[in-house]
């Protein structure tokens, strides 16, 4: 017991809300020790919102449990927002508990006491505690493949509903046994309220079946191995849904995984056992190390080693590897048990469990039945995974922070700010590709795990439940839908069905307006930028299609500076995928009707006929889309140096441009890099690089290097980019620059025009918490609604959806 002095009159009382990733990691242990160790008495206990204390005892053990809060916290907690307040001591309170979580009922999106604004807590890479306790022989878990603690494991995989107690999780089916029952009454251990904690002898079970789901006999994980070491294909249960893995040195065993999971070019990523098993893959700087050793263990893209033991099909045509290093208890003992098998891999394709565009598995029957004609065996637990959260992704830039792809399994779903409060809950519905959704409540956004491509019936579907599923979890009756202007996507066509006959308010959001918003939300950006936006697509105003645009952006409204000069694409959005019609375009805007005598146009469409009718579309204006997209400027370099004719995935030309940039032996080229001009006409500032192309002509013909002219068209395309900014900020005054959009995901380009902005003394933004892609697209929808809504932002002079915009013309 910690009884306080009877003398009564010098105790006083405090009571602390608090508010944010306080559920799941060990703060209500946190709280007690520190209160017992001030000799306080009181509660804390969990509620919709997040954390109460109450705390009675002398003043100066208060402050100092004050200040413990703020210095002390565990790893994984975080506090957003504090509120203290006086209150009467009681009577008869003679020691410090936790206190069991009040039933809280939801009601229209309102908590008994409040809206629910707890923050649900990440699921979490094993920690290094939990992993000694698994390997060391005599331990009660040891080879347990399910451990975890307050600061690892199954968070927001697992959770049904708030607050995180274990009745709410997928554990509530698993009843402790007396020994962990012991641990998670114990103020002193580790696991006092672990909610996920479970042993061998209560927890869940670890089986290894064959693709027919008959149980393989004997250890399962060392029969997994084996058959990884064998180079079959083993799907494995994690956190948030299964991989399919196979070694990764082996050309036949990766081809047949490509084969099988119709993935014809697309890149795995590859799970490493340690550090040192990913440093033999990849060179990575300090940023890009601490990255991938980040508990949320997320892919990390870097450049590859050129001895590195991987075949060529892992990543073909690409000099970059995504890494991740094991993060479940399941994979280390998976390689624990490889390393006692002679010749066996210490490193893993470890791609995603499903079919291209299809959700994520993560039911152990659905796995069968979806996976199993993709495997050979299946190495799974009887853990119930809530909903599927696929692995994040970032890129390392090499210099400054990783830039993220994928904001996914371990940084969702931790809220997001806005620069300003929204009014009332709404839903962002993002793009059609890389979707994410966002859930908006006053001044944070709750973005929700990768959702893919949603014009997949099975990935729409998806996006349908994560929508119902975040919104019941967080409480959050939408009052407003924000969307992206496209009429024909996916997300729209479902906002503007879920507002019919409704009372919730459609706010509609240019799509490169979203992606500058994004960028300004990240660094709480009030005042206007001047916005480079470089992606493949996205509806203009007047119907056409951008993705090279210079925006003066402010977070309600926006207004187009210029951009680059758009290629004529016959047959419209075909030319993203069959990108010889890019390079065709481009060869006709340099060449005019001499393009069909071009030997590179002749090799590109080796049937006349069908070269002739495009250029007879092109020259008539019919049956073509006008695209400035930066993305078909290197879907044409791609094509026309021969790398590539399709795109098979999303940004594969553009890969293939820059991975041949960064091995070129010679670059400067000053033909090629200076053969650009930053025209001043009717569209604004537009970057003309019909020059380039003719140079580039020039180049093939006379024999340079593809890897040459890749290297001189980032230098060029930075050059013309820097020049044309150059010129906004003397028309403007504004002298801050945003780096956004799909393309600033290419680290050559996008560090080489930041450098060259920046000697110009620019102050430069690029993204660090959301995706420069469309994964980052509900958050900057986010931002402009709460902007509207709230109508207190600077105007730039084209608002209100985005329907008759026009460009600025200097």
């Amino acid at each position: 017991m910690n009884r306080l002095q009877s003398n009564t009159a010098q105790v006083i009382a405090r009571r602390w809300f608090l508010r944010g990733q306080l559920q799941g990691v060990g703060f209500r242990p946190f709280v007690y020790r520190l209160a017992r160790r001030q000799h306080l008495c009181g509660a804390v206990w969990n509620n919709a919102q997040g954390v109460i204390i109450e705390a009675q005892g002398n003043a100066a053990a208060l402050d100092r449990l004050a200040e413990g809060l703020k210095k002390e916290l565990p790893a994984l907690a975080r506090i957003d927002e504090c509120r203290v307040e006086f209150i009467s001591p009681r009577e008869c309170l003679d020691e410090f508990v936790i206190a069991p979580t009040p039933d809280i009922q939801i009601v229209t999106g309102t908590a008994a006491g409040g809206s629910p604004k707890s923050t649900v807590t990440v699921d979490t890479a094993i920690c290094p505690d939990c992993l000694r306790d698994m390997r060391e022989p005599g331990n009660r878990r040891f080879g347990h493949g399910l451990i975890n603690c307050t600061q690892c494991g199954p968070r927001y995989s697992i959770i049904q509903r708030i607050p995180y107690d274990r009745p709410n999780t997928t554990m509530r089916e698993f009843a402790m046994c007396p020994d962990c029952h012991e641990e998670y009454a114990n103020p002193g251990n580790r696991r006092f309220h672990a909610q996920p904690i479970a042993c061998p002898q209560c927890g869940p079970q670890v089986r290894l079946i064959r693709a027919n789901g008959h149980i393989v006999p004997g250890d399962p994980v060392t029969g997994a191995a084996s058959a990884l070491a064998a180079g079959k294909i083993v799907a494995i249960k994690g956190i948030g849904g299964f991989h399919l893995a196979v070694r990764c040195d082996q050309a036949g065993a990766v081809s047949r995984l490509r084969q099988l999971k119709h993935r014809d070019a697309k890149p795995f990523a590859i799970m490493c056992a340690d550090d040192q098993a990913a440093g033999e893959l990849v060179t990575l700087s300090a940023a890009g190390w601490r990255m991938l050793r980040d508990p949320a263990a997320p892919i990390v893209l870097a450049t590859r080693r050129a001895n590195a033991p991987v075949a060529a099909e892992v990543a073909p045509g690409n000099n970059r590897l995504g890494v991740m290093l094991a993060y479940t208890p399941l994979q280390h003992l998976l390689f624990d048990a490889l390393q006692a098998i002679p010749n066996a891999p210490h490193h893993l394709v470890m791609t995603s469990g499903n079919v291209q565009d299809e959700p994520l598995v993560i039911d152990n029957g659905e796995a069968q039945s979806r996976l199993g004609d993709l495997c050979d065996a299946i190495l799974e637990h009887n853990r119930p995974i809530e909903r599927c959260v696929d692995d994040s992704v970032f890129m390392d830039m090499e210099t400054g922070s990783p830039l993220p792809i994928r904001r996914s399994r371990g940084f969702v779903p931790a809220p997001l700010n806005l620069p300003v409060a929204a009014e009332g809950m709404g839903l962002c519905v993002g793009a059609e590709l890389k979707n994410t959704i966002a859930l908006v409540n006053g001044q944070q956004a709750i973005l929700s795990q990768h959702l893919g491509d949603i014009t997949h019936p099975l990935a729409f579907e998806y996006f349908k439940k994560a929508m119902s599923d975040l919104s019941s979890l967080l409480g959050i009756r939408p009052q407003w839908i924000a969307h992206d202007l496209h009429p024909m996507y996916v997300s729209t066509g479902f906002a503007v069905a879920r507002a019919a006959g409704k009372h919730i308010r459609l706010i509609g959001v240019q799509h490169h307006h979203a992606h500058a918003a994004a960028l300004m939300g990240e660094h709480n950006q009030h005042r206007d930028i001047l916005a480079v936006v470089c992606d493949g697509t996205g509806l203009a105003p007047d119907g056409s299609s951008w993705g090279g645009e210079l925006l003066q952006a402010g977070l309600s409204d926006y207004r187009r500076l210029g951009g680059l000069r758009p290629l004529m694409l016959p047959g419209g959005d075909r030319a993203a995928g069959d990108i010889r019609r890019c390079a065709l375009s481009a060869v006709y805007q340099a060449m005019g009707e001499q393009a069909a005598d071009e030997p590179v146009v002749q090799a590109l469409f080796p049937d006349s006929r069908e070269s002739a009718m495009m250029l007879t579309m092109m020259r008539r204006g019919i049956a073509l889309v006008k695209s400035s997209g930066a993305g078909r400027y290197f879907d044409a370099v791609a094509a026309l140096l021969g790398l590539t004719k399709v795109n098979s995935f999303e940004a594969q030309a553009a890969m293939s441009v820059q991975a041949a940039a960064d091995v070129a032996a010679d670059r400067e080229a000053p033909m090629l890099t200076t053969a650009w001009a930053v025209l001043n006409n009717e569209n604004g500032l537009q970057i003309d690089l019909s020059e380039f192309w003719r140079a580039t002509l020039a180049a093939i013909r006379s024999g340079m290097s593809a890897t040459q002219i890749a290297w001189c068209f980032h230098e060029a395309l930075a050059q013309a980019w820097a020049a044309l900014v150059t010129q906004a900020v003397e028309k403007t005054g504004i002298d801050t620059v945003g780096l956004t959009g799909g393309v600033m995901t290419n680290a050559r380009f996008a560090h080489r025009l930041a450098g060259l902005l920046e000697t110009r003394g620019y102050t430069v933004l690029q993204h660090r918490l959301v995706p420069a892609g469309d994964g980052g697209i509900s958050y900057g929808q986010a931002v402009v609604a709460a902007a509207r809504n709230a109508g207190n932002a600077h105007r730039t002079g084209h608002q209100n959806d985005g329907i008759r915009g026009r460009n600025q013309t200097f």
